[in-house]
């Protein structure tokens, strides 16, 4: 008797993927969150009611400065000037990590052409010289801020600080 009701519960459960669709939760990717984006006065994005560190960069908040280009004029550390300069839109981002106070992901948004592949805000930010490759970072950081220290860009072409 207990092998028909085991049976009948492997069948009933074939019936319900097969007019329900499989359960895709054990092959799901990464969580995403994406959005429109507000970048924070600490670095963070802001994004579908989560905050979200980038993966990979270490974003300085020293040499602090206002720009005039947007109105009211907005003051804070040039990295995350030029952040919020990068970010133009709709972003998306795939979370690496999950801290207790805050997410952290690898976020692009739609590069120049709407079609062709994405722009990375973190290597942008590296490769302007507006931030530094953590331990953990990919590899490619790494060469992008290599790149921005030979060419002496952003926090690399400071005379008053030599991080070096």
């Amino acid at each position: 008797m207990a092998r028909g009701l085991w049976a009948l519960a492997w069948v009933v459960s074939l019936a319900a993927g097969m007019v329900g669709g499989w359960s895709t939760d054990a092959v799901a990717g990464p969580r995403v969150v994406e959005g429109l984006a507000i970048v924070q006065d600490d670095g963070s994005l802001s994004l579908d009611g989560e905050t979200v560190w980038l993966h990979g960069a270490s974003i300085p908040l020293f040499v602090r400065t206002c720009t005039s280009v947007v109105r009211p004029p907005r003051c804070g550390s040039r990295s995350v000037l030029v952040l919020s300069n990068l970010v133009t839109g709709f972003v998306h981002c795939e979370i690496v990590r999950q801290h207790p106070q805050a997410l952290e992901g690898i976020c692009t948004q739609a590069g120049r052409d709407a079609f062709g592949p994405r722009d990375d805000l973190a290597a942008q930010l590296i490769l302007r010289g507006w931030a530094l490759a953590s331990p953990d970072a990919p590899t490619e950081y790494l060469a992008l801020q290599a790149i921005a220290q030979s060419q002496e860009v952003g926090i690399w072409g400071s005379k008053v600080i030599n991080i070096r």
